[in-house]
């Protein structure tokens, strides 16, 4: 059936044919993995190139930025992260020298002139420090499949800004000046005029708001005699900036420790954090904080907004009291020693506190059902030191209170008080008496009422307050009164819980009838679940009948918010009468509840040169004039370098 030939013929052809396809198959294989293996030590030379490319950049950016840091130019600083290279260039792992960058730098195609594609080159803008290198590496292996050369590269990048420490030093004592008879060389006679930030001889001429007859302060090579920097002529005068001596021209118990992670005091309630610092951050936790930074190098930042006139609320930032300075002045002395410089921030020389009015509304207003009431009652408005500025008055109605005679008209005329005087400069202490005038009523329902009193100023920032008061119009014998355990109550976080104790009194007699609680609208935005427990209660004597008012602060934004509690009733007189009481709280979320009132205004930033410490007061001299950008190259002496993220 089969040739028996041609079936001997192909037993005797397959092992061998099949021998020879696998030598092939071997071959390939065996060339495949040398390759490989060739491109993985390839692989790896090129790793230890760029790292050591990576390590070299570093060091360059670090050593042009501590250039500009000792007061080098540009130029000086190039220089320096070029000899840097130089260095580091002589060790290549691959063997092959790179080339220091070129003068003039290389971008990414398509993208010339950007930081950010830097290829090869450095650039020094301001304080901001840009390393790029190259180095083509040759294939070993890789030139088995064709592979010759591939571009390694490192770069890196250096800020000087940063490393402020938590000191503020006045610019100025017993302003305006100039003291009488002053003249150069100063005395350095802190009891008369002086501005700190002009040179020690000239510190004591003009006024702090004419400069033209001060010099400003300039830096020293060293701390000695021989240097310009130490010669009266040439820098500032020698003052206590931290602990006892450096008390501020009010009074205020602070000596120059400032809680640089607080800031933002436009008004109550407007506190801003940093640096994971909360409203519940009691001030040894605080003080624990400042110190480990000065340890570390400086405050870590967010850095400050550039210095305005008038003042960002962002630069204003808390004090801390006297008694709290030992700590940071520990921490100076730790790290720094004489002759070092410093980065601090500048104060006017007078501490702040949030410019506040307040507002004393009437106990009760009363009024006949219809007639002109010439003089209806009075009330009080103040200030606190920090206030400026007039108030001026107003009234509005309780809109959601149908009945309400203003709503109604019954209560007529555009104010329908004339409050007087109107506008009022208030003042101090128990402040000043406004009365309220000429209201007019009209056929108005008997029963007790409430009206807003508003006061709005508008310096130094735009403040609006409202009051409640009582309005009792006509005979109205049975009333309550409404209060809380608290005005404000703080939570520590967004989303936390608040409670308040609400009493409802009775006032004399029995009120005859249930008092119903509420919150009125519009709640605060984000504000969660609110409840009362109970929500009608009969107004009880001595402290009165509690209810619980229970608030979740849901989503509300950081910040003082309003809440109006309405408590309303009909009471047991022979013709039972509406009586409506409003009672205003407050309820602080994620900021300082109140507890941090006292601020400083940054006006600038300043170089500073230790002269002395001991532990109860570091002294110093200023080497630069005050300057409104932190990231000015002018105050490079007392910062810090840094390496940061390219992009």
């Amino acid at each position: 059936m089969h040739d028996p030939q041609v079936r001997a013929a192909r037993i005797g052809r397959g092992p061998q044919a099949n021998r020879g396809q696998v030598l092939v198959v071997f071959a390939l294989a065996i060339t495949v993995l040398f390759a490989a293996a060739g491109l993985a030590f390839d692989v790896g030379r090129f790793y230890s190139e760029k790292r050591f490319l990576q390590n070299a950049a570093d060091a360059a950016a670090l050593a042009a930025a501590n250039a500009l840091i000792r007061g080098e130019t540009v130029a000086q600083a190039d220089v320096r992260a070029r000899e840097v290279l130089t260095v580091n260039f002589a060790h290549s792992p691959s063997g092959v020298v790179p080339t220091l960058p070129p003068a003039s730098p290389v971008y990414e195609s398509g993208h010339a002139g950007d930081p950010d594609y830097l290829i090869n080159g450095i650039l020094i803008n301001g304080s901001d420090v840009r390393v790029a290198v190259q180095n083509p590496v040759g294939f070993t292996f890789g030139r088995i499949v064709g592979l010759d050369s591939s571009t390694i590269g490192g770069r890196a990048r250096a800020l000087t800004n940063g490393a402020l420490m938590p000191i503020g030093v006045r610019h100025y004592v017993h302003p305006p000046g100039p003291t009488a008879g002053a003249s150069s060389p100063c005395p350095g006679d802190q009891t008369a005029f002086m501005d700190f930030f002009s040179t020690a001889d000239t510190s004591c001429l003009g006024t702090d708001s004419n400069a033209a007859l001060r010099t400003i302060p300039t830096a020293g090579n060293a701390f000695d005699s021989a240097s310009p920097g130490s010669d009266p002529s040439h820098h500032g005068p020698d003052i206590a900036i931290l602990g006892q001596g450096a008390q501020p021209n009010n009074g205020a118990d602070f000596r120059g420790f400032l809680a640089l992670d607080i800031r933002n005091f436009q008004a109550n309630g407007t506190q801003v954090y940093y640096n994971g610092v909360t409203a519940a951050t009691n001030p040894t936790t605080l003080k624990g904080m400042e110190a480990a930074w000065v340890r570390a190098g400086g405050y870590p930042g967010p850095q400050f907004p550039p210095v305005i006139v008038p003042p960002d609320p962002m630069d204003q930032v808390a004090t801390m009291n006297g008694n709290s300075t030992g700590v940071v002045i520990d921490e100076i002395i730790k790290r720094f020693v004489p002759g070092q410089d410093i980065l601090i921030a500048v104060y006017s020389g007078s501490v702040m506190a949030i410019p506040d009015f307040t507002m004393t509304p009437p106990a009760m207003i009363s009024l006949p059902a219809t007639g002109l009431t010439v003089n209806a009652g009075s009330m009080k408005v103040s200030r606190n030191q920090a206030f400026s500025g007039t108030v001026t008055l107003s009234t509005l109605a309780d809109t959601l209170d149908p009945a309400n005679p203003m709503v109604l008209g019954t209560l007529v005329g555009a104010s329908p008080f004339t409050y007087s005087p109107n506008p009022m400069t208030p003042p101090m202490g128990s402040g000043a008496t406004v009365n309220l005038m000429n209201a007019t009523t009209l056929g108005a329902s008997p029963g007790i009422y409430t009206l807003w009193v508003q006061g709005q100023a508008g310096s130094p920032y735009l403040t609006t307050k409202y009051e409640p008061f009582p309005l009792k119009i006509g005979t109205v014998t049975r009333d309550f009164t409404v209060n809380a355990d608290a005005s404000i109550k703080v939570a520590a976080a967004i989303g936390g819980n608040v409670t308040f104790t609400i009493n409802v009194l009775r006032s004399g007699t029995a009120f005859g009838g249930p008092v119903s609680l509420s919150l009125d609208t519009p709640l605060p935005t984000g504000m969660g679940a609110t409840s009362f427990s109970p929500t009608s209660v009969t107004p009880g004597n001595g402290g009165g009948t509690p209810s619980t008012l229970s608030i979740n602060t849901g989503t509300m934004a950081p910040g003082r918010h309003r809440i109006v509690v309405r408590a309303t009733g009909m009471n047991g007189d022979a013709t039972p009468r509406k009586v409506t009481h409003l009672l205003q709280l407050w309820v602080d979320v994620a900021t300082g509840g109140g507890s941090n009132q006292e601020y400083i205004d940054i006006e600038g930033f300043a170089v500073m040169r230790i002269t002395s410490m001991t532990t109860n007061t570091v002294n110093a001299y200023a080497i630069t004039e005050v300057i409104a950008d932190p990231n000015d190259p002018r105050l490079h002496r007392g910062q810090a370098a840094r390496l940061v993220p390219w992009n």
